[in-house]
């Protein structure tokens, strides 16, 4: 309770400052204006972004005079051999001719005179300055004068992404993060124009010193989470730096769960979709990937295609994965409790079937599955391990002659063939690798119980299950958070996806300072 309260005084608190405050866009920046002072300018228009690392400076003489000058600029967005080249070098070397002719600098000459580059713009408000630097731009202000220059200095030709491997769409963007953690933060920026976007650089590793950086949105990430992750990133104690993974191992609550603990994405259009949830993400150098915490069961059972269709075809599309995560761990469980223990469930023909397939098969249906289930793990690793062009190759035809042959020598039989492939095609259909394979190793377990207790035995197993679930605590956030603990508002956006007119507030079970994700018409009608 006094943990909420002050959670609700810190809220207010912020609502109350209007220097620089929490909100997304830069209309709040409006009434500041510049000063003619330069390091003043600097120094509130850092401010006003949160002065995270990659926000760059360089303050300097104009061709060696008395008269000052600086520039600011993001590294992540701009072509920094643009501005070596077209304003630093024109302004601090090639302009001494023009000095010479002048009897003093003037905020004219330096537009019309000294730099040698496309589109310039004059600026005195910080929301156009603001605006315009994290579009990728270089703002340039000089000693004496209370407005500055807007420098279109933005990477033209584009950076070098990847294409998503592990996680590919079919409408949704097609970039990927690469090993180089500027190009990564560059594709975060270049989706977030937002002054809050808060990053803050992490040596890790004694030895490499390798840079991670921390990334959540001010004013929606809950500080609770944000401070918790600072504290075990700060604790984190490795001779060398490792990937993002390794990394998301060591900060959280369970390492050793067969469940996914972080969230791991080589999209950046996932993440910046994270963020503005209030969730918060940790990208390392080195890693083509990115962590997300905290992490639930529900969101990892989404998918970027579920917001590129009708909200409709997209609840139908994620029911069916959650059917493909019961059947992946069960099916094969099911199959060998019903025909063991209680064939009379199934009608009397298809028990004929059955029986009349599994004549002259040695082995009882557990020890059929078992052996089913382990060529399905090895080829299925095989064909990760195989180049890409003979990889998909070798298992598609490995499974068609391992499993005829099989069942022509009678070592198996069909059905037990058609239950492996059916349990096989179920489990690519949940989105999470991670979480596929935790539905992999849960199958014997469950084979197991069905063997020894039949149905009885997946019931128990299933209570355990869900009980195991349900103690499972994510930086505080509940693992099948927000089906249990019980929030109707959150249940929008898990089993099935609301249209996006009702999706009008941030998950509750994220604890976001700002809970309001859009306005409607009429709120915006009665504000202006």
């Amino acid at each position: 309770m006094v943990k909420l309260l002050k959670r609700r005084l810190e809220k207010k608190d912020r609502k109350k400052d209007k220097k620089f405050g929490i909100k997304g866009d830069t209309d709040h920046l409006k009434p500041f204006r510049l000063s003619e002072i330069v390091e003043d300018n600097i120094t509130r228009l850092k401010n006003s972004m949160n002065n995270t690392f990659d926000i760059k400076s360089r303050e300097f003489q104009i061709g060696g005079t008395k008269y000052q000058a600086a520039i600011l600029y993001i590294a992540d967005l701009v072509n920094e051999e643009m501005i070596m080249s077209h304003l630093l070098k024109p302004l601090i070397l090639q302009s001494t001719a023009v000095i010479d002719s002048d009897t003093e600098v003037n905020f004219q000459s330096v537009k019309d005179s000294m730099l040698s580059i496309g589109s310039v713009q004059e600026a005195e408000t910080f929301d156009e300055i603001v605006l315009a630097v994290m579009s990728g731009d270089t703002f340039l202000c000089i000693q004496g004068y209370a407005k500055g220059l807007i420098v279109n200095t933005r990477e033209l030709n584009g950076k070098p992404f990847a294409v998503p491997t592990v996680e590919p769409s079919v409408k949704g963007p097609q970039e990927a993060f690469v090993e180089t953690l500027k190009i990564n933060l560059g594709l975060i920026r270049k989706r977030i124009r937002d002054p809050n976007l808060m990053l803050e650089e992490y040596k890790i590793g004694r030895r490499s010193k390798s840079e991670s950086v921390l990334v959540y949105i001010k004013g929606i990430a809950d500080p609770d989470i944000v401070e918790d992750l600072r504290k075990r990133l700060s604790s984190v104690d490795l001779d060398m730096g490792q990937s993002a993974f390794q990394i998301g191992t060591l900060v959280t609550d369970r390492p050793d769960s067969i469940f996914p603990q972080v969230q791991i994405t080589e999209r950046p259009d996932k993440l910046v979709v994270s963020l503005s949830e209030g969730r918060v993400a940790v990208l390392t150098d080195g890693s083509p990937n990115a962590i997300l915490v905290p992490v639930t069961l529900p969101i990892l059972m989404q998918s970027p295609d579920d917001y590129c269709e009708s909200w409709l075809v997209s609840s139908l599309i994620r029911i069916s994965r959650y059917v493909g995560l019961f059947l992946s761990s069960l099916f094969p469980a099911i199959y060998i409790a019903i025909t063991s223990y209680n064939p009379g469930m199934l009608p009397t023909r298809l028990v004929l079937s059955i029986a009349s397939t599994r004549t002259g098969v040695p082995f009882s249906a557990f020890i059929e599955a078992l052996l089913m289930e382990a060529v399905l793990e090895l080829l299925q690793e095989a064909s990760i391990r195989l180049p890409k062009a003979v990889g998909q190759t070798v298992s598609i035809v490995g499974g068609l002659v391992i499993g005829q042959s099989a069942v022509q020598a009678g070592i198996v039989s069909p059905i037990m063939v058609i239950v492996i492939s059916v349990t096989a095609v179920t489990s690519f259909a949940i989105p999470d690798y991670s979480l596929g394979l935790a539905s992999r190793i849960l199958r014997v377990p469950f084979m197991i119980l069905a063997t020894t207790l039949g149905s009885f035995g997946i019931a128990i197993g299933m209570l355990l299950l869900l009980t195991y679930l349900s103690s499972l605590k994510n930086f505080g956030i509940r693992y099948l958070s927000p089906i249990t603990p019980y929030r109707f508002q959150d249940w929008k956006d898990t089993v099935i996806r609301a249209p996006f007119k009702d999706l009008k507030k941030r998950p509750e079970f994220l604890n976001p300072e700002d809970t309001e994700r859009s306005h409607s018409r009429k709120k915006e009608k009665e504000i202006s």
